[in-house]
C-alpha cells in the first residue's frame, strides 16, 4: 500500500498532531508494521511505521474521546483488525500531551520481536513479481498496482494493496502483508445464505443436492446405513468454486449465466436451518488473494484489468505475470544495427500487432477469415513500420506516388485492384515523426519518457528528411530544421538504443496520402542517404531495398444510411406497421413520434426500409436493431446484411416474407476470394449496397426503438473500423396491440 504523503498545512490546520515512537525492534519487524487510527471497528487513518520506529496522525478534537491507536501488520482492512483484539493499543484520550498536541507511548505494553514474530503466522508476506511490456514486447516504465477482488453485494470490488515501479527492463516485485482474516469473501458475512454471486450456483446447488441426500436420510432414521447409498461429497478446488466450475458435471456451460429462479430456488433452500448447519460455506474462502493490476505513466491509465475477466484466482505467492500495456503505452525497445544495410516495409499499424506487409495485396488488408471486416481500404491516422538493416543509413525520405486512371468513378479511381494505374512520380512526404526514449534513475529506479523529433529536417541540398535512431543524438553538421536532442535529466541514464516504437518510419493522416482526392491508392517508398547525403546504394556501399508499399486509401463517408420511415400512406413491401394479415395497422399519432394501433389477434409486424450505400464500395456491415421495454431485443430477418453473405442471398422483396432489397441494388463481391495477387477487376472487393427491407415481428404492446447500424470496411492498419457497427439512424415509434372484438 502506497506510503501517505505527508500533510500540508491548509491540510492539517484545524487537526490535532499525534504522534509516538514504538520500542526498539528489528528492521525486519518496523518494515511491515503501521499504526491505525481506529473508531469502534471502523479505520481512520493507517500511518506505516519508519525505519526509525515513529509514526506520525493528524486527528480532528472532535475524534480524541473514542479514538484508539493500534499497532498491527500493515495493508490491514477493518474487519481484519477487529478480528484480532488482542493486538496492542492506546487510547488517545489516556495519552500524554506534547506542544499541543498527542504523544502515544506504546513503551508500557511490552511490545518486543518475540510478540510481533508471532503476528506473522496468520499474516504472512505475499510476493507476486512480473514484467509489463508494450505489444511489441517492449519494457514499459511505469508504477503498477495490485489490486485483491473481493465479492460485494452490487459485485466485484477492487482494492488497491501496494505500488511499485518498473525496473528499465519492464521488472517488478510486490510485497505486501496478507491476512488470514481476509480468506472468505462471501458478501453477506457473517449471514452468508442471504446473497453470492451468480456464478457459483450451479456449484451451490450440486453441494445442496448431496446434502439434501444426506437430511433426508437423517429424517429416516437411517443415518448409519442410508449413507452409504449417498455419493461422498468431495472439496473441489476453491479457485474453482470462485469461478463457477468447482463441480463441472453440474450443468453445461450454457447454464452459467444469471437466472433469477434459480436464485430464488437456493434462498427457499437455504431457508431451512438444518441445511445452513451442514452446508460448507467456507469452501469458498481461499489462502490466497485474489490478484489484478493496473498500471499508469504519469496520469495515463495503460493497463486497467477487468476483474470479470482477468481476476487470477487464489494466486499463490512467489508467482509471476506478464503484463501488455494498451496502445498509449510508451516502451523501451532495442534498435538494431545488425546485418546487411538495407531497408524493408514490414507493417501497418501498432507495433507488432498491425497489418503485415505481406498481408496487404493490391493495396488491401487481410482481416479476420470468414469476417465482414476483410479486404479492407485504409483510413485514419497510419503508423508506417519499416525495418533498416545495418548501420548505413543516416537519412531516409519516405515517397508516396498517388495511382491513376480506372476511370472517374469513385468506385475505381485511382483503385490498384480495379483497374488503376501505378504512380508515374512520387514526392517525398514532410510530416512530423518523433519517438520515445526511456531514461532511468538507477538507484530510484524512477523512470521518465522523453521525446525526440526525428524530422523532417534538412541537409545540403536534400530537405524533407528524417534521421535514423542511431544517429539523432549526434546529427552531422550541417543538419536544420531539427530541435536539439532532450537533455538527460540529471541522476538519469539511457544505453542509447531503447526507443518506444524503434520501427515506426513514419506517421501520416490517411486523407493526406491522397488530397485533394478522399480515395485512392498509394504506392511508398524509402529513399536512403548516408552521414554525408550521398544516395544508397553508392559506389562503395550496397544497399538492399525491399519491395515497395501500395495501400489504398478510402476517407469517404457512407453516401447514404437512412431509415426510410413513410409519412403518408404505404403498401407493401415498404416500411411501415402491418396487421398480421398484411392490412396496414391503425395509424393513430403522426409526426416524429408516431403511433399505430394493430387489431388482430396474433399481433403484427413492421417493415423497416433502409438506404444503405457505399458509392467506394467499401460497405462492410448494416443491420437493424430493435429494443424495447427494459433492455429487450428483436431478432430481425433478416438478422443482417454484409460483406460475407453469398451474392444470392439477396433476393427481392416478396409477400410473403415481405423482406428483400430493392432493384438495382450492389451486393458483395468477393472476388478475387484468395489473399493473392490477382488481376485487377472492376468488381474486386466490392460491397455498394442500397435499398433493402427488413421485417421485425411485433407481439406486444410498448415503444419501440429501432436503429440502424453500420460500418466501413476499412481499417488503420489496427483496427477494423466495422466493429463495432456505429449508430447512422433511428425511428421510435409507439405500438399497441389490440385485437379487435369478434363480431356480434
Amino acid at each position: 500500500m502506497k506510503e501517505k504523503e505527508k500533510d500540508t498545512p491548509s491540510q492539517t490546520a484545524g487537526f490535532v498532531n499525534v504522534t509516538g515512537k514504538l520500542p526498539s525492534l528489528s528492521a525486519k519487524n518496523l518494515k511491515r508494521l503501521s499504526v491505525y487510527l481506529t473508531q469502534g471497528n471502523t479505520i481512520l487513518s493507517e500511518s506505516p511505521v519508519s525505519a526509525s520506529g515513529t509514526f506520525q496522525f493528524h486527528i480532528a478534537p472532535q475524534l480524541e474521546a473514542d479514538a484508539f491507536a493500534v499497532l498491527a501488520p500493515r495493508g490491514l482492512d477493518s474487519q481484519s483488525l477487529a478480528s484480532h483484539s488482542d493486538l496492542p493499543s492506546i487510547a488517545l484520550s489516556s495519552a500524554g500531551k506534547l506542544h499541543g498536541g498527542i504523544s502515544l507511548d506504546f513503551a508500557g505494553l511490552d511490545i518486543n520481536d518475540k510478540l510481533i514474530d508471532l503476528w506473522w503466522i496468520w499474516c504472512r508476506e505475499y510476493t507476486v513479481s512480473g514484467t509489463l511490456q508494450t505489444a511489441a514486447d517492449c519494457p514499459i516504465g511505469a508504477q503498477v498496482t495490485v489490486y485483491n477482488v473481493t465479492c460485494g453485494v452490487s459485485g466485484l470490488v477492487e482494492t488497491p494493496i501496494v505500488t511499485v515501479p518498473t525496473d528499465a527492463n519492464g521488472n517488478f516485485t510486490a510485497s505486501f502483508n496478507w491476512c488470514c482474516t481476509r480468506f472468505c469473501w462471501w458478501p453477506c458475512l457473517p449471514v452468508w445464505w442471504r446473497c453470492w454471486p451468480w456464478w457459483w450456483e450451479l456449484d451451490i446447488l450440486a453441494v445442496i443436492e448431496n446434502l439434501e441426500q444426506r437430511l433426508r436420510a437423517q429424517s429416516a432414521g437411517l443415518a448409519t446405513v442410508a449413507f452409504s447409498n449417498v455419493a461422498p461429497l468431495r472439496q473441489p478446488n476453491a479457485a474453482d468454486l470462485m469461478t463457477g466450475v468447482g463441480f463441472a458435471g453440474s450443468g453445461s456451460a450454457s447454464e452459467l449465466q444469471p437466472d433469477s429462479a434459480r436464485t430464488a430456488l437456493i434462498a427457499s433452500k437455504f431457508a431451512n436451518p438444518l441445511l445452513r448447519d451442514i452446508f460448507p460455506w467456507w469452501w469458498w474462502c481461499c489462502e490466497n488473494p485474489n490478484i489484478v493490476f493496473s498500471a499508469s505513466q504519469g496520469a495515463t491509465i495503460i493497463l486497467n484489468e477487468n476483474p470479470s475477466t482477468s481476476t487470477r484466482w487464489c494466486f499463490a505467492s512467489g508467482q509471476s505475470v506478464s503484463l501488455t500495456g494498451n496502445s498509449e503505452s510508451l516502451g523501451s525497445c532495442q534498435i538494431s544495427t545488425s546485418g546487411p544495410c538495407s531497408f524493408t516495409w514490414s507493417s501497418v499499424g501498432n507495433e507488432p500487432g498491425g497489418t503485415l506487409f505481406e498481408n496487404i495485396s493490391m493495396g488491401y488488408a487481410e482481416g479476420a477469415a470468414a469476417s465482414p471486416c476483410n479486404n479492407m481500404a485504409f483510413n485514419g491516422t497510419l503508423n508506417l513500420n519499416g525495418s533498416f538493416g545495418g548501420d548505413c543509413v543516416v537519412f531516409y525520405q519516405v515517397l508516396s506516388g498517388q495511382w491513376g486512371g480506372g476511370g472517374s468513378s469513385v468506385l475505381t479511381a485511382g483503385n490498384p485492384a480495379r483497374g488503376g494505374t501505378p504512380p508515374l512520380a512520387a514526392q517525398p512526404l514532410s510530416v512530423q515523426l518523433s519517438d520515445y526514449i526511456t531514461v532511468i534513475n538507477p538507484i530510484t529506479l524512477d523512470q521518465q519518457q522523453l521525446q525526440v523529433i526525428l524530422g523532417p529536417c534538412s541537409f545540403g541540398s536534400l530537405e524533407n528528411l528524417y534521421m535514423t535512431r542511431p544517429n539523432v543524438q549526434n546529427p552531422p553538421a550541417g543538419v536544420t530544421g531539427l530541435p536539439p536532442f532532450p537533455t538527460i535529466p540529471p541522476g538519469y541514464e539511457w544505453d542509447g538504443t531503447s526507443w518506444a516504437a524503434p520501427d515506426l518510419v513514419l506517421q501520416v493522416d490517411a486523407v493526406d496520402l491522397v488530397s485533394p482526392a478522399a480515395a485512392g491508392g498509394v504506392t511508398l517508398s524509402v529513399a536512403a542517404y548516408d552521414g554525408t547525403g550521398a544516395s544508397l546504394p553508392s559506389m562503395t556501399q550496397p544497399f538492399l531495398l525491399g519491395p515497395d508499399l501500395t495501400i489504398m486509401i478510402d476517407t469517404t463517408p457512407l453516401a447514404s444510411a437512412t431509415i426510410d420511415w413513410p409519412t403518408g400512406t404505404y403498401v407493401l413491401p415498404q416500411g411501415g406497421v402491418y396487421n398480421s394479415d398484411g392490412t396496414p395497422a391503425t395509424q393513430t399519432t403522426t409526426g416524429d413520434c408516431p403511433a399505430y394501433l394493430i387489431t388482430t389477434s396474433d399481433g403484427g409486424f413492421v417493415l423497416i426500409h433502409t438506404t444503405v450505400v457505399d458509392n467506394a464500395g467499401h460497405l462492410c456491415e448494416y443491420l437493424i436493431q430493435t429494443e424495447y421495454g427494459s433492455g429487450t431485443t428483436i431478432l430481425p430477418n433478416p438478422v443482417d446484411r454484409d460483406y460475407t453473405q453469398a451474392a444470392a442471398s439477396f433476393t427481392a422483396a416478396s409477400t410473403p416474407p415481405p423482406y428483400g432489397v430493392d432493384s438495382g441494388y450492389g451486393v458483395p463481391n468477393a472476388v478475387p476470394t484468395t489473399f493473392e495477387p490477382q488481376v485487377p477487376a472492376a468488381s474486386n472487393w466490392t460491397y455498394v449496397g442500397g435499398g433493402d427491407t427488413f421485417y421485425i415481428p411485433i407481439t406486444q404492446t410498448c415503444c419501440y426503438d429501432f436503429q440502424l447500424l453500420v460500418g466501413k470496411r476499412t481499417t488503420d492498419g489496427q483496427n477494423c473500423f466495422c466493429s463495432p457497427l456505429g449508430l447512422a439512424a433511428f425511428q421510435t415509434v409507439n405500438i399497441v396491440v389490440t385485437p379487435l372484438p369478434p363480431p356480434s
